[in-house]
């Protein structure tokens, strides 16, 4: 009876993976490969996780493969699983880790497939890493090229803001130079500018001693004038005492031109 039961138990679960095998192959070859990855799971064995995987990896849902590959355990199916595993990897462009794929699956058999794809992302793996070496080279040059030009523009503006310093400090001296040769030559026009005005007041103090000089003469003339005069009236007085006989006309043109001798009183000079 147990063998009986155990019989149409595996003749139910093989009815139940051979209805989602159909299902899963025809959504497959109509290449609608998420609804055949679905399907494919179902079935509890590793032919089916490796037929889901390849159905993801058919739909660019590489890292749903790579998860499908991994659990797969049946000896039969590793050199499918990492070779399979290998290709995921290049179109995630883990090359390195394509390569140690290919590797593992030629280990467990020769194959021509596994041993191009193999020499091809080696060879793909040494110009990335030529490339890369050119890369860094250049990198590393214009790095050089950069710290260069970074010291000679830096030794460039020391140099620049020297000859400004100097520039500047010509520019200061010429200033300073010409505010001394301003401040001589103003000192020198403010000590002419005195010097004038000193001339000025000696001249003036000259002209007034001359102007005083001429005024006391012509006093000193007018009084020996007057002296002579009143000397000469004096005279006539006693010319009138000895003669009365002097006429009156004779006297009006004396007196006359004695009003004609009266002189103004002395002027000073007005001051600056």
């Amino acid at each position: 009876m147990r063998i009986i039961l155990i019989l149409l138990f595996c003749k139910f679960l093989f009815a139940f993976d051979f209805f989602h095998i159909i299902k899963a192959n025809n959504f497959f070859e109509k290449k609608e490969y998420l609804k055949a990855a679905n399907e494919y799971e179902k079935i509890k064995n590793d032919k089916g996780l490796l037929n889901a995987a390849n159905s993801y990896y058919r739909a660019k849902e590489y890292q749903k493969a790579l998860k499908l590959y991994s659990k797969i355990k049946n000896k039969n199916l590793l050199f499918d699983k990492y070779y399979n595993m290998g290709n995921t990897y290049v179109k995630l462009n883990k090359f390195q880790k394509a390569v140690d794929m290919y590797k593992k699956a030629l280990k467990i058999k020769k194959d021509k497939d596994a041993e191009y794809n193999l020499k091809l992302i080696e060879n793909l793996l040494k110009k990335h890493k030529k490339q890369s070496n050119n890369k860094n080279k250049q990198n590393n040059q214009n790095k050089k090229n950069k710290s260069s030009q970074k010291r000679k523009n830096t030794q460039n503006n020391s140099s620049q803001k020297q000859t400004k310093s100097q520039n500047n400090s010509k520019q200061n001296n010429n200033q300073n130079s010409q505010k001394n040769n301003s401040n001589k030559n103003s000192a020198q026009t403010k000590q002419k500018n005195n010097q004038q005005k000193e001339n000025k007041k000696n001249n003036k103090f000259s002209q007034k001693q001359k102007n005083q000089t001429n005024l006391k003469n012509k006093i000193q003339n007018k009084l020996k004038k007057e002296n002579k005069e009143k000397k000469y009236l004096q005279s006539i007085k006693k010319s009138q005492n000895n003669d009365k006989n002097t006429t009156d006309l004779r006297m009006k043109f004396y007196e006359k031109t004695i009003k004609n001798l009266e002189f103004n009183s002395l002027l000073i000079p007005l001051k600056d």
